[in-house]
């Protein structure tokens, strides 16, 4: 296969080997007989013509937003078992009639928008469609014999992805914000071009000469993003909803000393490139001990180091100039600002009316609001007075409410009360009988253990006299004195939880 053909098939999703057959068929033929596959053909040629040349794959061109039809396009999309491609006509005509390709003299002349459409076609549009549908349309690109029309036909989906990526560029990089930034020379754009689609990676080589223009012509007709002359390129403000305004003096002076800038940063780094190499060339001649090489290397050194210092400081200058100049375009955008905001200011003062007029409003606005409340505290009076709520009957029902409230609760923590002293009391009594209980295993075990009589006599007696001191509830004896009960260790703790809750 020939090597754009080679090309297309590697990088184009639609043509897969096994889809050959059907795009090197006879797509006039598949119009009528399969108009799904007639479509997908035509959509598959459109983006490979089109991929193609912005990639600059198309043999013997150096466009590549425009496409040459000729004899040689077919030859050069040949394959050896399909031959020459017998629908690249019909598609070529199809891509014309739905805009996706411009003659490219049409395209330049024309002061209309691609993209603008009348509702009512013209009789010469009624007389075209009606012979393209009859194949007797003498300007197709389909000519006898399997030949195709020579023309240059300017590519708009290639149009359109370049300021895609153009656009994005230009936002990633915080351009387009003054003035200096907006404008430049027609050689300082294209580098910008072709630096943003060699960074993609969808060209290779450089736009042409004609591929500018077509592309200027598409931005400032088509987009209206920027407006240009034969050496001066403006971007409109990104803040401006008007049309891109004209080329005016004062911006071909600022391209112009943007672009000497550039230029002299380019010389000045080839001359400091210049001067180490012949620093190093003297070097070299020293070191081999040729003193001729060597002091013709420092000469041309110190002319090139003279040179050079008479480029920077000329450079200095530019940028100087160029800083003031960025300085006083700052000024005049803030004052256009400024002077903006003091007509708005203005205007909607004039709206108000002065001090005056504010008071007499906020004065009206007094007596409306005393009306309305007026009127609130006249609807808000009983219709019969005698509804009229007596106050002092309402506080002492309220009072005898609370009374109410205050005796329940009372008598509920009085009963809580009552019960916490009941648990309390069965549980001293509960200690108390394990107390006794203790004592009396005590006693057992002794006499068990056959201790004496007296021993367990005073043990009794001890034993008589603790339980006569026990007093369940905790009350005073005969004799008037308080008395605690004994608390084994292990109720000690819930005795005094119990009675501090019944407090």
């Amino acid at each position: 296969m020939s090597p754009l053909l080679d090309w297309l098939v590697e990088h184009e999703p639609l043509f897969r080997k096994t889809r050959l057959p059907s795009l090197y068929s006879d797509l006039n033929v598949q119009r009528t007989s399969n108009p799904e596959g007639y479509t997908a053909n035509v959509t598959a040629w459109s983006s490979a013509l089109t991929h193609a040349a912005v990639a600059g794959q198309i043999p013997h061109e150096q466009h590549h937003l425009i496409l040459q039809t000729n004899d040689e396009l077919l030859n050069a999309l040949a394959s050896p078992t399909y031959g020459r491609p017998s629908g690249l006509g019909t598609v070529v005509d199809e891509c014309v009639r739905q805009g996706k390709m411009v003659d490219l003299q049409d395209f330049i002349s024309s002061e209309k928008s691609i993209y603008s459409r009348s509702w009512i076609p013209s009789p010469w549009a009624v007389l075209r469609w009606g012979l393209q549908k009859a194949g007797l349309s003498w300007s197709s690109f389909d000519l006898r014999g399997g030949r195709l029309k020579a023309a240059k036909l300017a590519l708009v989906p290639a149009l359109e992805e370049v300021w895609k990526r153009l656009s994005a560029a230009r936002e990633a990089g915080a351009k387009a914000q003054t003035l200096t930034d907006r404008v430049m020379t027609r050689e300082m754009f294209m580098k910008d071009v072709n630096g943003v689609l060699s960074q993609a990676g969808d060209i290779t080589g450089s736009l042409s000469d004609q591929d500018l223009d077509v592309l200027l012509r598409y931005l400032s007709r088509d987009k209206q993003v920027l407006s240009y002359d034969a050496n001066t390129v403006k971007f409109k403000s990104p803040s401006s909803t008007s049309t891109p305004e004209p080329i005016t003096q004062g911006d071909r002076s600022i391209a112009s000393l943007k672009s000497l800038i550039e230029d002299l940063l380019q010389k000045t780094a080839t001359m400091s490139a210049r001067i180490t190499t012949l620093q190093e060339k003297a070097s070299g001649a020293v070191k081999s001990g040729n003193k001729v090489s060597a002091l013709s290397a420092l000469r041309s050194k110190k002319l090139a180091e003279r040179a050079l210092q008479q480029r920077l400081d000329t450079l200095h200058q530019l940028e100087e100039i160029y800083t003031k100049i960025e300085s006083a375009v700052d000024q005049v955008e803030i004052l256009a600002v400024m002077e903006s905001s003091a007509s708005v200011l203005k205007t909607l003062n004039k709206r108000v009316g002065g001090v005056e007029r504010v008071e007499d409003v906020l004065e009206s606005l007094r007596e409306e609001v005393s009306k309305v409340d007026e009127v609130s505290d006249v609807l808000a009076e009983p219709v019969d007075q005698k509804a009229v709520l007596d106050e002092d009957e309402v506080d002492e029902e309220f009072e005898a409410m609370e009374r109410e409230e205050r005796d329940r609760t009372r008598k509920a923590e009085e009963e809580k009360t009552r019960q916490k002293l009941q648990e309390l009391d069965a549980l001293e009594q509960l200690h108390q009988d394990k107390e006794r209980e203790s004592e009396r295993s005590e006693l057992k075990k002794q006499r068990e253990g056959g201790g004496d009589d007296d021993d367990e006599q005073a043990l009794l007696s001890t034993s008589i006299e603790k339980m006569q001191r026990l007093d369940i509830g905790g009350r005073t004896d005969g004799e008037g004195m308080q008395r605690q009960p004994q608390q084994t260790k292990e109720g000690s703790g819930r005795i005094e939880q119990i009675a501090q809750e019944a407090t």
